[in-house]
C-alpha cells in the first residue's frame, strides 16, 4: 500500500505546480489496472498528427513501442482466457514466404480458411497476430523456446478464441504453411508476458516501415473500459480489493516526461454461483421411503 500524497510531496508536485490528481481504472476481462497520477489541468492544444511516412524520433519511437505492447495486453484480456490458444504456425521450405508482406498475405487465407468453416457452425473467429521472421532461436521463460523452423525465419504468433475440442486439428488441417503449428492454451495469469512476446521482434529490431503496426487483430473485438474519476489529494491509497489475484504495485516514471504515476494491477475473477445441490442440505422426507 502507497500513500500518494507523500510520495508526490517528495517529488514537489502538489502544490502550487497547476496539477490535479485522478484514479484510471481500466477494466479488461479480468484484468484490472489502477493509475493514480497527475493531470495538467491545462492541457496544450493538440497539435495535428504527423505523416506516417516521416521517420519517427527515438525517444517517441521508445514510447510507441512501449505502449504497443501495453494496448496489446488489454486487447489480449478483454478477448481471450481459459479455452483460448496461443498458435505459432510455420513454414516448410517449399512453402516459404519471400517476405514478411507474402507472409500476411498467407495468414489472412488461413483466415479466411477458419472463418468460412466457422461460419457454418455460426461460431465467431477472433484473433491477434503477428509477423516475425528476424530474431534467431529464442528462450523464453513463459513459453519456452522457439522451434527449429522459427530460427530467422518467417513465421506467425497469433491467438485464436476456442470454440470447443476439435479446434486443435481444425487449425492445424487449415494452416497452408506446410510447417508444424504450435499450440498452447493462454494463460490468464501472464497477459502481460504474452502480449511482450508478441511484441518482442518490434522492439529489439525496429519496425520494417515507418508507421508499421506491430501487431494485426479481427475487426470484432471486444473494448476494454476506461473510467476517469477526480479524488481529493488527502488520504489517497491503493490496495487490493475483495478477491484480487496476482496483485501487483508499481511505480514508473518515463525518462522522457510523458508521464509520471503509480499504480496497482490484479486479476478478479467472477464470484462462482452456489451448486444446485450440497451434501449439507437434509434429505428430502419423501426419500426415506426408498430404504
Amino acid at each position: 500500500m502507497w500513500l500518494l500524497r507523500n510520495l508526490y510531496r517528495a517529488q514537489g508536485r502538489i502544490e502550487g505546480d497547476g496539477m490535479a490528481v485522478g484514479i484510471k481504472h481500466i477494466k479488461a476481462g479480468l484484468l484490472h489496472i489502477k493509475v493514480l497520477g497527475t493531470v495538467p489541468e491545462d492541457s496544450p492544444v493538440r497539435q495535428r498528427r504527423s505523416d506516417r511516412c516521416r521517420p519517427t524520433c527515438a525517444a517517441q519511437q521508445f514510447y510507441n513501442d512501449k505502449c504497443s505492447w501495453r494496448e496489446l495486453e488489454l486487447k489480449l484480456a478483454a478477448n481471450f482466457g481459459r479455452g483460448d490458444w496461443v498458435v505459432t504456425p510455420t513454414y516448410d521450405d517449399e512453402h516459404l514466404p519471400s517476405d514478411k508482406r507474402e507472409a500476411d498475405k498467407c495468414f489472412q487465407k488461413f483466415v479466411r480458411k477458419l472463418r468460412a468453416v466457422r461460419r457454418k457452425r455460426e461460431q465467431e473467429l477472433l484473433y491477434i497476430y503477428t509477423t516475425e521472421g528476424w530474431h534467431g532461436k529464442l528462450d523464453d521463460e513463459y513459453f519456452g523456446g522457439d522451434g527449429r523452423l522459427e530460427d530467422r525465419r518467417l513465421h506467425h504468433h497469433a491467438v485464436l478464441n476456442g470454440c470447443g475440442p476439435g479446434d486443435l486439428e481444425e487449425i492445424r488441417s487449415l494452416w497452408p504453411g506446410g510447417g508444424y503449428v504450435r499450440i498452447e492454451p493462454v494463460d490468464v495469469h501472464y497477459y502481460r508476458e504474452l502480449a511482450k512476446y508478441l511484441t518482442k521482434e518490434a522492439r529489439e529490431f525496429g519496425r520494417a516501415r515507418p508507421g508499421e503496426r506491430t501487431w494485426r487483430a479481427s475487426r470484432n473485438l471486444k473494448q476494454y473500459e476506461v473510467e476517469y474519476i477526480d479524488i481529493p489529494i488527502d488520504g489517497v491509497t491503493l490496495a487490493p480489493p475483495e478477491g484480487a489475484v496476482d496483485y501487483v504495485q508499481f511505480s514508473e516514471r518515463n525518462p522522457y516526461g510523458f508521464a509520471d504515476c503509480i499504480g496497482a494491477r490484479y486479476l478478479l475473477f467472477e464470484a462462482e454461483d452456489p451448486p444446485a445441490y450440497s451434501y449439507a442440505k437434509g434429505r428430502k422426507s419423501n426419500s426415506l421411503n426408498n430404504f
